[in-house]
Formats: structure tokens, sequence, C-alpha cells
């Protein structure tokens, strides 16, 4: 068994993750709505411990928005080791700031990104609405039972 694999991950890796985890293209993120042909981002895996990780982002300039990040399985370490990657790629491209979003129902999420040193900027009120306008199929209560209502936008100075 070898090393972990991290690589680019391809548009058809990254519609399926979305289709998986997401209900398929478009996210909705803050900067825009994205396509999967949109983004770039990258896959980690190591067979070893059986985890895998996708994270994608949309560059700007000099900003980013990671528009997904998924880690299977939760809390095993994959998500902290994805991100890094990602954002190990993304000042090697000269991002200096990243922007993401996550929904108010997440705080497992919210927790994860402040403790990367992510600050909680803006709260996006009833922003789960332009969601729903494009994606009917999204539920109107999130984990826990909480309403899924507004989006928390979250950004970090690289």
């Amino acid at each position: 068994m070898g090393e972990p694999e991290v690589r680019p991950a391809t548009a058809r890796e990254i519609e399926a993750d979305w289709r998986e985890f997401t209900g398929g293209p478009p996210v909705v993120g803050v900067l825009r709505e994205y396509e999967a042909a949109d983004v770039e981002g990258i896959v980690w895996h190591d067979e070893a411990i059986g985890r895998t990780g996708v994270v994608t982002w949309w560059i700007e300039g000099e900003r980013a928005e990671i528009v997904s990040v998924h880690a299977e399985p939760q809390g095993g370490g994959t998500g902290t080791r994805i991100m890094d990657a990602a954002e190990e790629e993304l000042r090697g491209r000269r991002v200096k700031t990243v922007v993401l979003a996550t929904t108010n129902d997440n705080i497992r999420a919210l927790n994860f990104y402040i403790t990367r040193g992510f600050r909680l900027v803006r709260l996006h009120l009833d922003a789960m609405d332009r969601v729903r306008a494009l994606k009917p199929g999204v539920p109107s209560t999130g984990r826990d039972g909480v309403p899924l209502q507004d989006v928390w936008e979250l950004d970090k100075v690289l």
C-alpha cells in the first residue's frame, strides 16, 4: 500500500461528487453559481485507510472561492488534509484571499473552517430561497431538524 494520492480532479469527477453530495450542478456559491466545467479541484485518496476527499475552487485574480469540500468519512482527518493541499495549491497560484460558504444548519463545518483560520464575515439571510429557485429539491429542513434558510460566508487570508 502506497502513499496517499493527491491529483487534479476531472470535470467528470467533480460533477459526480456534486451529484452525490449536493444534488448536482449548479452549485450556488458566494461569488456566483458554478457548473462543474467552471471550477478546478483536487482529489485526495488514501487507499490504505479508505479515506477520500474532493475540494473544488474558482479563482478570480487574487481571490478564490472554495466551491465544495467533501471528505469521507467525516471526522477522520481527510477534510484537513484536502484543505491543506487546496490552500497550498491556491497560494502557489498567488491567491491572497479565499472565501467559502456553508449553510446555517452545518455547525460542524462552521467549526472546522473557523479552526482552520477562516473568519465569519457575512450572514446571507434567506439565501437558501435562491438555491431552491435553481434546485427545487433542496429540503427546507437541514441537519438536526434546523430550518435550512441562511448561508454563512467565511474568508481567510492565505
